[in-house]
Parts: C-alpha cells; structure tokens; sequence
C-alpha cells in the first residue's frame, strides 16, 4: 500500500546555489544534507562510481531532494523538457499573492514567462519562471471567488 508522496528529486549542477535558491527565494526550510557514495548507491541509482552529495528541504508537505552527482562531465548534458513532452515539466508553489512574489522573485534576477496572469475564467493567477538547472517552477495564487 502506498501510503503517502515523499518527495521530488532533482539532479542540479550546484548544489549551494541551488540549495540557497529554494531556502531563500522559495523559502524552503531544510530538512537535512547527506552524502552517498560507493558501490550499494551506484547499485541503487545504477550510476557507475556514485559520489553525490543531497539536500532535502520541505515547506508544509512539499519536500525537494537536491542531488549533485559531481560528476561534471554528465552536467553539461542536462537537458529538460519542454511543457509540452513527456515528464516531469515544472514544479508549483501555492502563494497568497502571485504579484507580489512576482516582483519579488524578480528583483532577483528570474526571467518569467510572462507578467502572473488568469487563464481561465475563475481560474487561478499563475506564472511561470526558470529557477536553477532550468527547472521550471510555477507561482501559483488561488482565486478568491
């Protein structure tokens, strides 16, 4: 029985700069940090010589595992979706008010999409920007009505 989500992995290129990023501008908490390496977790993840570090943070019960492979080569290899194809494609964050963490998160320097808009009627004021290792993630605000 399955008995509840745990949490989205997430292979990045820095892991301080990203670790910083979901703490500070998506106000994480963390959780913990570790590191594997070693033949029971290259087994696991079937990836030759892992040696990686992780950060785990959560907000209410959303919980991110930031995993950096070190292995710099595969780095420059990352390459996500589009909204469009198959898999995972974004993130979202509920917020109180979508504008406010707009220029907010702005300010520091994220490029979105577009302005926060409604694409529907009643529907949600969303927008969406490209966070590090161009993971997309969604700011999310529910319509009051």
């Amino acid at each position: 029985m399955i008995k509840s989500f745990l949490h989205i992995g997430i292979s990045v290129i820095d892991l301080e700069e990203s670790v910083k990023f979901y703490s500070t501008i998506m106000q994480m908490n963390i959780d913990y940090r570790a590191s594997n390496k070693g033949e029971i977790i290259s087994r696991i993840v079937d990836i030759k010589d892992t040696d990686m570090d992780t950060c785990v943070l959560e907000k209410n019960n959303l919980r991110i595992e930031l995993l950096d492979y070190k292995n710099n080569e595969r780095k420059k290899l990352i390459n996500y979706p589009n909204q469009d194809q198959p898999g995972l494609v974004h993130i979202s964050f509920l917020v109180d008010n979508v504008d406010k963490e707009y220029e907010r998160i702005k300010a520091h320097g994220y490029e979105f999409n577009s302005p926060p808009m409604v694409a529907r009627e009643n529907g949600p004021k969303i927008t969406y920007f490209k966070g590090p290792d161009n993971v997309i993630i969604e700011i999310f605000e529910k319509n009051s009505s």
